[in-house]
C-alpha cells in the first residue's frame, strides 16, 4: 500500500465506486419524488434481470442473461414485452448516468438499473433492500427470442406458465412467486404497453385513480392505464388485501 493510499484510508477518502453509487442513489431519490416514476424503474430492472435462465448457466457471461444491462439493446428494448420501458432508460436514467460521467464518476448500466429499482421500493415505502453492486454490462451474442423468458400477458395455463417462468431461476418456489406478485401493489398496466387492460396512456384514458388530475399520480409524466391498487405509488400489502374486494 502506498503512503497516499494509507493517508486516504486514515482520513476516510471515499472510494470512487462507492461515491458513484451514493450520488446515483441520491439522484434516483430526487427523480422518483419529482416524477412519481418508481413503478417503471422497478419494471425495467425486473425485465432486465428476468432474462436469466439457470439452464444457460454453463454458457457463461453474457449469454446466461440476467441483470447485465442488456435491456438497452434494440433486440430487447424494442420487443413487445418491454413496450414503454425505453422511457425509463432514455428519459429517466440516461440523464443520471450522464451527470455522473461529467463529474468523473462511473456506474454500469446494469448497476444503475438495479439501484434505481431498489431505491424506488424504498422511496415508495417498501423495505431497504440489501444490494450488492459491481455488475458489468453485457450484450448476449446468442439472441433469445421474445419474450426472453418473461411472463406472457394471457397464457393458456396461468399457474403453470408462472412456474415455467420462475422455476428457471435458482431455488424459487410457489411461495416466492406469490410474494413477487405483490410488487403489483405499485404501478399500472396500459393497453398500449402490456395490453392486459383496456385503458391506454393517451389523454382521457384511465380510471378514477390513474386519469390526468388524479391525486395518486399528479407528478407523473404519463396519465391513464389501470392500477391494481388505489394507492399505486405506495409499496404496501394492498395488492393482497384489497384488490379482490376493491378492484380500482
Amino acid at each position: 500500500m502506498s503512503c497516499f493510499e494509507c493517508f486516504c484510508g486514515i482520513f476516510g477518502a471515499e472510494d470512487p465506486k462507492q461515491k458513484a453509487l451514493k450520488v446515483a442513489k441520491a439522484k434516483c431519490v430526487e427523480l422518483i419524488l419529482s416524477k412519481s416514476c418508481g413503478p417503471i424503474l422497478i419494471r425495467t430492472a425486473w425485465h432486465d434481470s428476468g432474462t436469466y435462465d439457470m439452464a444457460n448457466k454453463s454458457k457463461g457471461f453474457p449469454n446466461s442473461g440476467g441483470a447485465i444491462g442488456s435491456i438497452r439493446t434494440p433486440h430487447e428494448i424494442d420487443a413487445p414485452p418491454n413496450a414503454g420501458l425505453k422511457k425509463a432508460l432514455d428519459v429517466y436514467l440516461t440523464p443520471i448516468k450522464n451527470d455522473l460521467e461529467k463529474d468523473g464518476l462511473v456506474i454500469s448500466w446494469a448497476d444503475l438499473i438495479q439501484l434505481a429499482s431498489a431505491t424506488a421500493v424504498e422511496v415508495m415505502g417498501g423495505p431497504k433492500i440489501p444490494m450488492k453492486y459491481g455488475r458489468v454490462d453485457g450484450t448476449p451474442t446468442e439472441l433469445a427470442p421474445a419474450p426472453f423468458g418473461l411472463p406472457a400477458a394471457f397464457p393458456d395455463s396461468p399457474a403453470q406458465h408462472l412456474r415455467d417462468v420462475f422455476y428457471k431461476y435458482d431455488s424459487m418456489s410457489d411461495e416466492d412467486i406469490v410474494a413477487l406478485s405483490g410488487a403489483h401493489t405499485v404501478g399500472r398496466a396500459f393497453a398500449d404497453r402490456s395490453g392486459t387492460v383496456a385503458e391506454g396512456s393517451a389523454a382521457g384514458h384511465g380510471t378514477a385513480y390513474t386519469k390526468r388530475g388524479a391525486a395518486e399520480g399528479q407528478k407523473s409524466l404519463t396519465s391513464g392505464g389501470r392500477s391494481w391498487t388505489k394507492n399505486w405509488l405506495v409499496f404496501d400489502n394492498s395488492y393482497f388485501t384489497d384488490m379482490g374486494k376493491n378492484d380500482p
